[in-house]
């Protein structure tokens, strides 16, 4: 059974997020494509997630947060992180910091480094405000190798199967029993603020990957929506 959420129905949010603590696996939006996530400290629902996207075991998976305060006791916030996190969270930008404490290390999700960000999407944000554990897996809702999806009629073509929910944006709706959009256009619950707008060269609306992990000495992993370019000028322009 796949249970069906609406982003702008309160009592929705609050079950998702109860079935999220319970291990459930969720398809949900953000600011860039579609997301599939569990908790990520629940090793037996990362382990499906794996098995759900025929993703290799030994690549871990990116992390969503809802606010800044709950990085506080899980990662090492460097300043060249703050100066990011200050400019594009929340947005389209991903950040590779070290854990503080290695016994928060999921088996499966993470290890001694988390990929973690808060994305522009408030849909997404309130639900995970809402877990006991305010992380959520946020991985692309695809096949490994297979292209992410931004609209939600998407889904029935990408061949995922054992997903036990999917959150719908508000400008989606039911027709003859499959869920569709109102209007054009890709939704992006809440809208992306002025910070975190930036160039991209790629087609699909992914987030910028930084690694931060070695202190000054920023590595981009994946240039997304945000350009390498205006990353390293923030920087360079902020820091001391």
């Amino acid at each position: 059974m796949i249970f069906h959420f609406y982003c702008n129905k309160g009592k929705d949010l609050k079950k998702c997020a109860s079935l999220i603590d319970d291990g459930a696996i969720v398809i949900f939006p953000t600011d860039t494509v579609y997301g599939i996530g569990c908790d990520p400290l629940n090793d037996d629902s990362v382990l499906k997630l794996f098995k759900i996207k025929r993703r290799p075991l030994d690549k871990y998976l990116p992390i969503l947060t809802n606010d800044v305060t709950n990085l506080s006791q899980l990662v090492e916030v460097t300043e060249e992180a703050k100066i990011l996190i200050d400019h594009f969270w929340p947005g389209q930008i991903t950040l590779i910091l070290k854990l503080l404490n290695n016994s928060l290390a999921s088996r499966y999700a993470f290890d001694k480094t988390i990929a973690i960000r808060i994305p522009n999407n408030t849909c997404t944000t309130n639900l995970i405000k809402m877990t006991k554990n305010k992380l959520l897996v946020g991985t692309s809702a695809n096949l490994s190798e297979h292209p992410p999806f931004t609209n939600i009629n998407d889904l029935k073509n990408s061949h995922l199967q054992g997903y036990d929910a999917i959150v719908y944006e508000d400008k989606e709706r039911i027709r003859d029993g499959e869920k569709v959009r109102i209007g054009g256009g890709r939704a992006v619950g809440g809208g992306v603020t002025e910070k975190a707008r930036g160039t991209s060269n790629s087609s699909i609306p992914v987030s910028t990957i930084v690694d931060l992990v070695e202190i000054n000495n920023p590595k981009i992993k994946r240039e997304g929506i945000i350009s390498k370019e205006k990353i390293f000028a923030t920087l360079k322009e902020n820091l001391l």
